[in-house]
């Protein structure tokens, strides 16, 4: 099979199943496999799930992936992430700008910087977040080429753990580069097909990591195949690690996410902090942290 991302034939399958149906404690299902491509170091699953647009239009992908889907219980659960974005991002940079944010979601990330930014845009297929994101005064387009076809240009196209979603991702990097005005910064990031525990615990790691919603994984490798054509000239490539040693303690005794009751308490934030540091500094963190700046 040729590589979706690059058309190579080197390819090869590097999981061949199960893979997680959907959110954690969600069982694991057959008929799907992993295949990576040996030239460009892009992995993505086959066969592609039917009826994706349903899938995320309506509440199907939030009931299976978070079973709790109102506004309040995604800030509930994905708010803490925004802290470190912002910071990554800087206030200075976000001040008076106007920021597109493609897979808005119920708007967590735009809502915590709606008060600095100028103006905020959200760009989110499901319909179910379309009158909260209107109500706290986003500007909302359900996709990419609506926004487009409007006309919108940000300073900042922010995305944020969607691009794996999607079956055609470099198309997805070339809209991001449309959207944004000369000069404009996109800031992407995703989960990274190098992170330590797919190597530490692959076994059992790997039916967890492979899901069936997420069709692409990128390793450091592939993003600047991603990025080939799109406008864009090389990114930074960076890492964000979201788990503190605590979840590479549970996954090395019990080999399934969740606590450990064992260590509670006995790891603080600044130990945390820095084995977050290390993580991210040797390319094994849970997620890339990928910034491209429009030139022209």
């Amino acid at each position: 099979m040729n590589c979706r991302l690059c058309s190579s034939k080197n390819t090869r399958v590097i999981h061949p199943g199960p893979i997680r149906s959907g959110g954690v404690g969600s069982e694991f299902i057959d008929g799907f496999t992993v295949i990576g491509c040996e030239d460009c170091g892009f992995a993505f699953l086959n066969p592609i799930p039917e009826n994706l647009d349903r899938f995320y239009e309506t509440h199907e992908y939030r009931e299976k992936f978070d079973y709790e889907f109102s506004p309040a219980s995604i800030q509930k659960k994905y708010d803490h992430e925004q802290n470190e974005r912002v910071q990554r991002i800087g206030i200075q940079n976000l001040r008076s700008k106007t920021v597109l944010d493609l897979g808005a979601s119920a708007g967590v990330f735009l809502d915590a910087i709606k008060g600095v930014a100028d103006q905020t845009i959200a760009v989110e297929p499901s319909e179910i977040f379309r009158e909260y994101l209107i109500s706290k005064g986003h500007i909302y387009y359900p996709y990419p080429e609506d926004a487009i076809a409007a006309n919108e240009c940000a300073d900042i196209v922010t995305s944020f753990d969607v691009i794996e979603h999607l079956p055609d991702p470099a198309n997805f990097v070339r809209q991001a580069f449309k959207l944004l005005k000369r000069g404009g910064t996109f800031i992407l990031s995703m989960p990274n097909l190098d992170d330590l525990l797919l190597r530490a615990h692959s076994v059992a790691f790997e039916p967890f990591f492979f899901q069936i919603a997420h069709l692409n994984y990128f390793g450091k490798r592939a993003i600047p195949v991603l990025f080939e054509g799109s406008g864009f000239p090389l990114p930074k490539i960076g890492f964000l690690n979201k788990y503190g040693i605590e979840n590479l303690i549970r996954w090395s005794k019990y080999l399934s996410p969740g606590t450990v009751p064992e260590v509670d308490g006995l790891f603080d934030e600044a130990f945390n902090r820095h084995y977050r540091v290390e993580i991210e500094r040797s390319g094994i963190a849970s997620h890339l942290f990928i910034v491209a700046k429009k030139d022209y």
